[in-house]
């Protein structure tokens, strides 16, 4: 009997045991292929088994690939037999938590892909045992914080990509020992960036991408702006554009004087100059009087001299700047004269990490495009931002297919006519926001294949036609935040894969989610706060369809404006049979015979019922089933109790009668 208890008790721990044994040749189940000696592992959409199940494949060096994988959580030593993966993909995992020592064992890796997955934290023990690591890509998460230290490990790190997070901050001292060369922070929600304890520790840096952040263009942005005014031109920086103040809203950060971002700033805090990167002299003597041997930032009086250019190139996977080549690269020179013509009234900065120009025509009064007099030849940026622009025509742009921005807010556009875009094949980045546009249309997006950002904001659109983003299958931002929307089509959004939609400050008492939020595949941020929302019975679809979302991706909570006892009171904090009382008539509902103020009970809680008023037959018809089953219940009782009372006293009698006959013998 023991024994057999025993073998029952311990078959589960048993089978437990040889599932987490079990051992797999990684390219029986993988894809394995060898280019040029070097092999390539495709595990992507094989989820029975576990990376920690898979023996690794017989091979100097490999390639891993785990994408798709459903991978929710990291647990210690997961990859601890791929001793020699150089690469490792871990996108699109819905990867939540990464656990420390996940990556023990992963020595030779050189880079880790952990983008499209949804985590919000990277830990300080999330990259032990990977200190080789050049390359770390973790864009399109929902990461919010990043701990001290958590970069400290990762010595030869040089590519960092961080854009389309939720970070709105970045630790002191969290670069100080890497050494980067690229950084992309875009899409973040960070406001500023001190030069002490994070700009003071990028001093190799050759591409910083900043764009799409709340910039809060205040005296705290002195020291960005002195620095990237230092900047060697040779150097890609992304436009840091404000938001706030409302006064320099859509300003670039570069174009703003130091009065405009702080008035109360005067003397020496704000007029040191930042030393561009170089290698520093040995015995180098900072203003504090302190001996430095760093390579990074210093503050001088003077600028540097400069030295000739030289041309970069972009990221090249498994390859760093050494600091040799770094030191020859780097120039201390901040503007060359362009090569190619420039329009009379405005100002072209070439940027060799583009090969091409910038052209500024910011504020020069200019009322049509054709007093762009001469074309620029490869022109990769265009801001004619501020000016007096009220039509766009068709032939505005045929001479600037190269564009990847075009930066044409704060004019008086109210018509775009016809497909006025359509050979800006590879622009990326299109601004039209602070004009007077009122309707959106397909043909007005016509050719913008590569956009992935369109900005709309602040103007008096009232209406979108269906089908107007369809053409645009890389647009990961959409900004309308600010204008006179009171719907939207269905399927608006079916063809866009939207990272960020903004459609604060709009007419919308309410939003449909069948057809229209529930497109949102790939959301991250979405801000609908400023609507004059309609908190009824159709609200409640849009507060379940919130309440799904992942922390942190709804920017602020949405307030009531009408009915008028629930004004300005958060939509999450109301519940649903509050919004909608008809919810209580379903007929999932249990209730109790109706009798005048009587409490029924409902699966969303105790009810009290109204006195009087007719009764709905839902109601009636359960209210008498349960009295049906009460009845039956209580006769089966009342019988039961009969029958045991009747049977009791016959019992009595016979043992008395037993006992009678007993004294008579």
């Amino acid at each position: 009997m023991f024994l057999w208890l025993f073998l029952v008790l311990s078959s589960p721990f048993s089978s437990t045991t040889a599932d987490a044994d079990i051992s797999v040749e990684i390219c029986n189940v993988c894809s394995c292929v060898s280019v040029e000696n070097v092999l390539y592992v495709n595990c992507e959409k094989v989820a029975v088994y576990r990376p920690n199940q898979l023996k690794p494949p017989w091979s100097n060096f490999y390639h891993l690939n785990f994408q798709n994988n459903l991978l929710i959580i990291l647990y210690p030593n997961t990859f601890l037999n791929f001793t020699h993966a150089v690469s490792l993909q871990l996108g699109n995992n819905k990867l939540q938590n990464i656990e420390g020592g996940a990556f023990l064992g992963l020595s030779a890796l050189k880079q880790l892909h952990l983008n499209n997955n949804e985590l919000k934290i990277l830990r300080a023990d999330t990259f032990l045992g990977i200190e080789n690591l050049e390359y770390l890509q973790a864009d399109y998460n929902l990461i919010k914080f990043i701990e001290r230290g958590a970069f400290n490990k990762l010595h030869k790190l040089k590519v960092l990509i961080l854009n389309d997070n939720l970070i709105s901050f970045l630790p002191d001292n969290i670069f100080r020992f890497a050494s980067l060369t690229h950084l992309d922070i875009r899409g973040n929600r960070i406001q500023k960036l001190p030069y002490i304890g994070v700009l003071e520790h990028i001093g190799r840096i050759v591409e910083l991408q900043l764009e799409d952040n709340p910039w809060n263009c205040t005296c705290d942005l002195l020291p960005l702006k002195a620095w990237l005014e230092n900047m060697p031109y040779n150097i890609y920086i992304g436009e840091a554009i404000c938001e706030t103040p409302s006064d320099l809203y859509g300003r670039l950060l570069k174009e703003t004087n130091k009065q405009e971002l702080c008035s109360m700033g005067t003397g020496s805090d704000f007029d040191v100059r930042i030393l561009p990167p170089s290698q520093l002299e040995p015995g180098y003597s900072t203003p504090n009087g302190h001996t430095t041997q760093t390579s990074v930032h210093r503050l001088v009086t003077k600028p540097p001299k400069t030295t000739n250019p030289s041309k970069i190139s972009g990221i090249v996977a498994g390859k760093a700047l050494s600091n040799r080549n770094l030191s020859q690269i780097i120039s201390y020179q901040t503007r060359v004269p362009p090569l190619t013509p420039c329009p009379v009234p405005c100002v072209c900065k070439t940027h060799p990490s583009d090969l091409g120009l910038s052209v500024n025509c910011q504020e020069r009064n200019i009322e049509s495009m054709a007093e762009l007099v001469p074309k620029p030849l490869n022109a990769k940026k265009l801001h004619v931002n501020g000016n007096y622009i009220k039509d766009v025509d068709t032939t505005d742009f045929v001479e600037f297919e190269g564009l990847d921005l075009l930066h044409l807010g704060s004019n008086r556009i109210s018509v775009i006519k016809g497909e006025v875009f359509r050979n800006l094949t590879n622009l990326r980045r299109l601004y039209l926001n602070g004009n007077q546009i009122e309707r959106l249309s397909p043909e007005m997006f016509a050719g913008l294949h590569n956009l992935q950002y369109l900005y709309l904001e602040y103007n008096v659109i009232r209406e979108i036609l269906a089908g107007t983003f369809d053409l645009m299958p890389n647009l990961q931002l959409l900004y309308l935040n600010n204008n006179l929307l009171r719907s939207l089509p269905a399927y608006i959004f079916a063809g866009a894969p939207l990272a960020r939609l903004n459609l604060r400050n709009n007419h919308f008492m309410y939003l449909p989610v069948s057809g229209v939020l529930d497109q949102l595949k790939s959301l991250t941020q979405i801000d609908l706060e400023g609507n004059p929302w309609d908190c009824t019975c159709d609200l409640v679809a849009l507060k379940l369809w919130l309440e799904k979302l992942n922390e942190g991706i709804v920017v602020k909570e949405l307030k009531c404006e009408t009915p008028v006892q629930f004004a300005n009171i958060e939509l999450k904090s109301l519940k649903n049979e509050i919004l909608c009382p008809k919810l209580l008539n379903k007929p999932s509902a249990l209730f109790t015979s109706p009798m005048p103020a009587v409490t029924f009970t409902t699966p969303l809680g105790p009810v009290r019922s109204p006195p009087g008023g007719p009764v709905p037959l839902s109601i009636l018809i359960l209210s008498i089933l349960v009295v049906l089953i009460l009845t039956v219940f209580v006769a089966f009782c009342l019988l039961v109790f009969v029958l045991r009372r009747n049977k009791k006293p016959t019992v009595k009698h016979e043992g008395i009668g037993n006992q009678e006959c007993s004294s008579m013998q």
